[in-house]
This record gives C-alpha cells, structure tokens and sequence, in this order.
C-alpha cells in the first residue's frame, strides 16, 4: 500500500469516529502572506484558518466526547515508548496514562485543527522532525505515524531525544500532545 492510499484509509476510518466533523488529506494550513504554510497529511476540523478565529471550546469537547479513542491512543502510544511494560503496576499505569491524557488535552489549546497526522515514509531524519513539529504545532493533537518500521522508531527516538533535552532544561521543542503510533496500530486502533 502506497502512503496516499493509507492516508485514504485513515480519512475513512476517522469519519467514522467523528462523523460531523470534516476530515481531510493534505490539508494546507492558510497562513499569512509570505510565511510558510505546512501541509498536513491527514486532518480533522474545525479547521481555524482566519486570523484571530480559535476552536478551543469546540476541540476540548470533541475531545471529551471521544475519550475511549483517546485512551486507546495513549496506551499504544506509552507502550511505544516503553514507559509501560508488562511489569508496571495497575495504579503505576492509570497514573501514566492520567497524566499522559491530561497533556494531550491541555497543551495545545489553540490548535488550527483538532487532529494533525503525518505518515512519514522515505524522508530524512530532519524532515521527519519537521513532521512532527508540524503535527504538533498544528493539531490540538498530533500524530506522528512512521509508515515503516525504521520510520516508526525513528520517531520514537526523536520523541526521547525531545524528553531528553526537556529532562536536562536545555530549550527544545514541547512534544506533550504528540502521539507516536505505527501505521498499522493506528489502523487497528481506529477499525475497532
């Protein structure tokens, strides 16, 4: 499958999450004359492309109303990360996760549309940053999806490279409502 065809796929199945909500491929964020304006593999509204409009209220509901998907997000994205292993403790768990969904939720609170993927394939590991900047930056809640499996841990290290420059207080990119799932996690996470 071709990363076009998969970003179909993930258009489809997101419309069935959030049917009243307007899901697109390769949207283009609308910025002001001059600036640069990224291009988002797969996104969901309501879209905030006129200057001064937010979506705030709108994006903390929609993410309240869909708190199972979310949590389901999370977990993945936690064991991903291997901050929960099969040795972590119920209440070690339900903290992380507590704490993990808190950041997702409150971080970015002005986002210029409620859900923000990049599919990243055959690119450099710089581009690949670029991606899930993006995704963050743009996305209320961002996704970063590494369409292969080198492409997938190579988000994963970035995630921590992240943490790690957080971690010794040296400036770095806040990265706390991204999320790193795998292609195929994140297709069995939205087909159930």
């Amino acid at each position: 499958m071709a990363v076009k065809e998969y970003q179909q796929e993930l258009k489809e199945l997101l419309k069935n999450h959030f049917s009243n909500e307007d899901v697109k491929t390769e949207w283009r964020t609308k910025m002001k004359k001059g600036l640069y304006s990224p291009r988002v593999d797969v996104a969901i509204g309501p879209f905030a492309v006129d200057e001064g409009v937010r979506y705030t209220l709108e994006h903390s509901d929609m993410f309240n109303r869909h708190l199972s998907l979310f949590h389901r997000l999370v977990e993945q994205h936690l064991i991903n990360l291997n901050i929960i292993t099969e040795d972590t403790s119920n209440e070690q768990k339900q903290f992380l996760m507590e704490k993990k969904m808190q950041e997702i939720q409150w971080t970015n609170l002005n986002g210029r549309c409620f859900l923000a993927i990049e599919v990243e394939n055959k690119i450099s590991r710089k581009h690949l940053m670029g991606g899930a900047v993006n995704a963050a930056v743009l996305g209320k809640i961002g996704i970063a999806v590494g369409f292969t499996k080198d492409k997938h841990k190579a988000f994963l290290n970035l995630y921590r490279y992240f943490q790690f420059l957080k971690d010794v207080e040296k400036p770095t990119f806040k990265t706390d409502n991204l999320l790193i799932i795998s292609a195929s996690q994140l297709v069995d996470i939205l087909d159930n």
